[in-house]
C-alpha cells in the first residue's frame, strides 16, 4: 500500500483542457443559477419559511386540517357508538 501511495503522490495529469472548457463551466453555472423558483434547493425552501407571516401561514393550515380531519373521525366514532346502542351484539362493519 505505501507503494501506490507514493505512486499517487508522484503522478500528475497531462491532459489539458479543451479551449471552450470555461465556458462551458459558466455556462453550466449560470443555469444553474437562472433555474430559480425551479430548482429551489431544500435549505432555500426553509428559509422562505424563516418568514413570519409563512410560517404562520403553515401552523394555521396544518392546525386546520388537523381540526378537520380530527372532526370527521369523531364524527365516524359517534355513528359507530349510536349504532352500537341500537344493536349491541352487532359488529359495526362500514366503510368511512
Amino acid at each position: 500500500m505505501n507503494e501506490l501511495t507514493d505512486l499517487l503522490q508522484e503522478w500528475t495529469p497531462n491532459a489539458e483542457p479543451g479551449s471552450g472548457f470555461n465556458r462551458s463551466v459558466w455556462a453550466r453555472i449560470e443555469n444553474a443559477e437562472s433555474s430559480g423558483a425551479m430548482g429551489l434547493s431544500f435549505f432555500s425552501w426553509l428559509q422562505r419559511l424563516a418568514v413570519p407571516r409563512i410560517a404562520v401561514t403553515c401552523v394555521a393550515v396544518a392546525l386546520f386540517g388537523g381540526i378537520l380531519v380530527g372532526g370527521m373521525q369523531a364524527r365516524s366514532s359517534e355513528e359507530e357508538r349510536y349504532l352500537l346502542s341500537l344493536k349491541p351484539f352487532a359488529s359495526v362493519t362500514h366503510s368511512h
